[in-house]
């Protein structure tokens, strides 16, 4: 649904569905741009981290495989080329499902579950190796 005011001012796109934004219907979460329509999803507490990349593995082929199963995500750029994929915490069981028929080049922490790209060398949240980096 893109933006419907006339007299706005176009500020980007929804990092959520790539809509138009205005400088009426903008809000943001984790310093990222979202439209109105997703306005229910504004608090970061809301959000559960799922994965982080690197450059060497596309965030956007990970989107579109938790779009086309129905979910929402959000990818946000963080420090060091790397970019952390968030997902609704009601939907973050569903989201490591499809993120794990979907990793052959990422891996997913023992520990905190979350997946990332394996040329990051640990995972980016506890800092634990997998056995499968070690061999």
């Amino acid at each position: 649904m893109e933006c419907e005011h006339q007299d706005g001012d176009i500020m980007g796109s929804c990092a959520i569905c790539g809509d138009t934004v205005c400088g009426e219907c903008v809000q943001t979460v984790f310093d990222t741009m979202i439209c109105s329509v997703h306005g229910d999803l504004e608090d970061e507490g809301a959000w559960e981290l799922v994965g982080f990349y690197s450059g060497s593995v596309p965030i956007e082929e990970r989107r579109f495989y938790l779009n086309e199963q129905g979910l929402t995500s959000l990818a946000v750029e963080a420090d060091d080329d790397v970019t952390e994929l968030y997902v609704p915490g009601e939907e973050k069981e569903d989201a490591y499902a499809v993120l794990s028929s979907a990793s052959e080049d990422g891996l997913q922490c023992d520990d905190c579950r979350v997946y990332y790209s394996a040329d990051l060398g640990s995972c980016p949240v506890c800092g634990v190796r997998t056995v499968e980096e070690e061999s």
